[in-house]
């Protein structure tokens, strides 16, 4: 009986695949599949990753590899597949990285975690945090499992201020705070900078606004700049503002952070009581939250510097996340209750797959405000520009 290889039958499996015809089939059908392909692309992505990192760890691979003329095992692969050299490396890194985590190598097997999720994960394993992952394994599978990408790093963010209750971290990135640039021989100026997250929300926030000032100037006159140009040019424009400026005063940035009365009060107490045990915050408990408006989890102990300063503004929540109801008597959402409306939201779109920067995101009616629909908590819900404008132009 003769032998036939997996590879060959996923050979035969592909040609059949990509020779059958797409047209008979529907949008919806056509999405369906594109569905199914992203599972089996993410086990084949765990099958490459497996291979590469078996291939590599083998002890008789430096010796192998050596009499081929490669130095190790992802360099042969790169030249013998033509393939990007660091996607390789990655994948062999990833793959070894796997080795201490078997419930998490199972569900990339599985299809149930893709190369993203697992990246997300590996990128927060330190000293700190290796015995809470290993152990929390199931808890962030089933955490992909449901919700989309753009929640699950938000959720693992979570995950990970509450495996570091001490607020190293936090304390590790305001000493790293920093700012770097040379001037060159042609007067051009390069550099890098490296902000804690609070100082990064202030920064951010005043270079995104700035930025969609320019992006609708442009519009207005049909004229295109790539991102990058833009965001240069806005933080340009907020320098020289800074620097003509006739006030003496400081500015104060202002940051908008969401947190629950429970860890508040609990950083006020360790305050006076350093030995009380801090609070666990959790993505998926509304009396655990701490992050900013945009939905980014912060660290408590470093939201404990602007709570000094804070102007609160007592926001309740009804059990499934809501505000509390409110209305005003005219067509646009005040500023209060878009806030409100993002709280809710977490700075995101509402549309289901829309990972649209803050930025762009507006207050609007879910029920129109030309049919009727008041201009209320209940009938608000924040889109971005893009799928406002798509609603908008909808023939019902």
């Amino acid at each position: 009986m003769s032998y036939t290889s997996p590879l060959d039958l996923l050979d035969d499996a592909l040609d059949a695949l990509l020779s059958e015809p797409l047209s008979p089939l529907g949008a919806a059908e056509l999405a369906e599949r594109a569905c199914h392909l992203e599972q089996a692309a993410a086990r084949l992505d765990a099958a490459r990753c497996a291979a590469l990192a078996r291939a590599s760890t083998a002890p008789e691979s430096p010796g192998v590899m050596s009499e081929l003329g490669y130095r190790n095992t992802e360099q042969f692969v790169a030249h013998r597949s033509k393939a990007e050299p660091r996607s390789i490396r990655s994948a062999s890194r990833l793959g070894r990285w796997l080795a201490d985590f078997s419930a998490l190598a199972a569900a990339f097997n599985n299809g149930n975690l893709s190369r993203s999720h697992l990246e997300e994960l590996r990128k927060l394993d330190s000293e700190r945090s290796r015995h809470a992952l290993v152990r929390d394994q199931q808890l962030l599978i089933d955490t992909a499992a449901s919700c989309d990408f753009t929640d699950f790093k938000s959720a693992v963010a979570y995950w990970s201020n509450a495996a570091d209750p001490d607020g190293k971290l936090p304390r590790e990135q305001v000493a790293a705070t920093g700012l770097w640039y040379r001037r060159h021989g042609d007067g051009a100026v390069s550099g890098r900078f490296s902000f804690d997250p609070l100082t990064a929300q202030a920064f951010a926030g005043a270079v995104e606004a700035e930025s969609q000032s320019l992006f609708r100037a442009d519009a207005e006159i049909g004229k295109l700049r790539y991102p990058a140009k833009r965001d240069a040019e806005a933080l340009h424009s907020l320098v020289l503002r800074g620097a003509n400026s006739t006030s003496a005063a400081q500015v104060t940035p202002l940051i908008n952070i969401v947190m629950s009365e429970a860890v508040a009060e609990n950083l006020l107490q360790r305050i006076d009581d350093p030995s009380m045990p801090p609070i666990e915050v959790r993505y998926g408990d509304h009396d655990r939250r701490c992050e900013f408006i945009d939905g980014t989890p912060i660290h408590p102990n470093l939201a404990l510097a602007a709570l000094a300063v804070a102007r609160l503004r007592r926001v309740v929540l009804g059990a499934d996340g809501k505000p509390i109801e409110a209305s005003v008597t005219s067509r646009g959402f005040p500023p209060w209750m878009k806030h409100l409306l993002l709280i809710e939201a977490r700075g995101r779109c509402r549309a289901p797959g829309c990972d649209a920067p803050f930025p762009w995101l507006q207050a609007d009616h879910v029920r129109p405000y030309v049919s009727g629909g008041p201009t209320k908590l209940s009938n608000g819900q924040i889109l971005c520009d893009p799928h406002n404008k798509w609603k908008g132009a909808r023939v019902y």
